[in-house]
């Protein structure tokens, strides 16, 4: 039976299940993720409003993409430093004054600064979420409820880019950013219970942290295994809509409910994630993902279609939450005592490998058209595939992790 983790003295001293602390962390993340890509189908709207062509609106993507990756690492840093809970508390409130100025913003430039604002504070809450839960879940269910909270995250995502497309479109591209906020001042009244480990982290240089994880052996692995599955599975999901547009035909509300199915399919998986992974190990779990988002973009480029688009969302999502559940559970591992900066890491990676294959993907449709760019990421997800193998289901000083933090616990617990 899955044990509660206690809340530790500085904290609220109720207890907290771990489906209601990744609930309130999942919150936190949906809103993160929605207010992200929520952007890119409202970029018509926004520029008729404020009577500027959507080249330039496209800056305020710009404005907000800088700060969400440069941030991230930072974020882990002091997170890991003054506590998980206080800086996940100040970025939320900062979120939420961001998005809700957006939808008050009157000119672009209003706008573009209230986008990098908003970027800045959104920046720390998918990784420092990841960190609080690799805090509080017993390390053989992590990926679990990792996998639960990414799952949440991409459910975020996918929902935004179809119904926050639609309520710009109906209503004004203002009411998703007000939404937000609001989410975010509801959510704000439940992070002060989300569990603070009361357990000694020491406060090492900057520098020596960075070493320790340059010098550990899964760094080279579980790192770049980010940035590249961001990298391919994300920047050819970012034109999964333009595909069905231009080739399919399709119009925008199946576009909008066709690529939802990419969070729907990240949220099932997400909950089989780690129940499946201890059963045939993490090479493998990385290694099917990847097989499975191969083959659906394969064959999407091959026979391009409402059901083949589909088939492409719903692998996408399967196979990106296969491989990044396992990458960011195992990276809690890789320096003892603070989670922050490795989670962070994994982050920037993600999206700095999203931004860039986006960007990439963009080039290659100009030189070989739709179904020529998405073989060409297909036969790529071969390096994430044979990277997989190379995956240890074991890293080195895990276990004598676990056992220091029981006998601190055991040790608090006595008379």
């Amino acid at each position: 039976m899955t044990q509660k983790p206690v809340i530790t003295k500085g904290v609220s001293q109720l207890t907290l299940s771990p489906r209601a602390l990744v609930l309130i962390l999942g919150v936190a993340g949906f809103i993160s993720a929605a207010d992200n890509w929520f952007v890119s189908p409202a970029l018509p709207a926004i520029a008729a409003d404020l009577g500027i062509s959507a080249l330039y609106a496209a800056l305020i993507l710009t404005a907000y993409l800088v700060p969400y990756g440069c941030m991230q690492p930072i974020f882990g840093l002091i997170s890991d430093r003054i506590g998980k809970v206080r800086v996940l508390t100040w970025i939320l409130a900062g979120f939420t004054i961001g998005s809700g100025a957006c939808a008050l913003a009157g000119t672009l430039q209003v706008l573009i600064f209230w986008r990098a604002f908003t970027g800045f504070f959104a920046a720390g809450i998918i990784a420092i979420s990841l960190a609080c839960i690799g805090d509080a879940i017993p390390p053989k269910e992590r990926q679990h409820y990792v996998g639960i909270f990414m799952g949440i995250v991409f459910l975020g995502q996918g929902l935004s880019v179809g119904i926050g497309g639609l309520l710009a479109e109906l209503f004004s591209w203002r009411v998703p950013f007000m939404l937000f906020s609001g989410i975010a001042i509801g959510t704000l009244l439940f992070v002060p219970k989300i569990p603070e480990p009361d357990l000694p982290v020491p406060h090492r240089p900057v520098r020596e942290e960075l070493q320790e994880i340059y010098h550990h052996p899964a760094s080279w692995i579980l790192f770049p295994l980010a940035g590249v599955s961001g990298f391919l599975l994300i920047g050819m999901y970012s034109f999964l809509g333009s595909f069905l547009h231009e080739v399919s035909g399709l119009g925008y509300m199946q576009i909008g409910a066709t690529i939802m199915f990419f969070g729907f399919s990240a949220l099932i998986g997400g909950t089989q994630a780690g129940r499946v992974s201890r059963k045939i190990g993490s090479g493998w779990m990385v290694a099917g993902g990847g097989v499975v988002a191969a083959g659906s973009m394969l064959l999407f480029a091959e026979y391009p279609g409402w059901v083949t688009g589909l088939v492409a969302s719903t692998g996408l999502g399967l196979g990106y939450i296969s491989i990044q559940s396992t990458v960011a559970t195992l990276a809690f591992d890789i320096t003892p005592g603070s989670k922050g900066l490795p989670s962070a890491l994994v982050g920037l990676g993600l999206f700095g490998g999203a931004g860039i294959g986006t960007a990439c993907m963009g080039i290659l449709i100009g030189l070989f058209g739709y179904s020529g760019s998405t073989m060409i990421y297909a036969m790529g997800v071969s390096g994430i595939i044979l990277l997989a193998f190379a995956i240890p289901d074991h890293i080195p000083g895990k276990d004598l992790v676990s056992h220091e933090q029981n006998n601190i616990n055991n040790s608090s617990n006595r008379p």
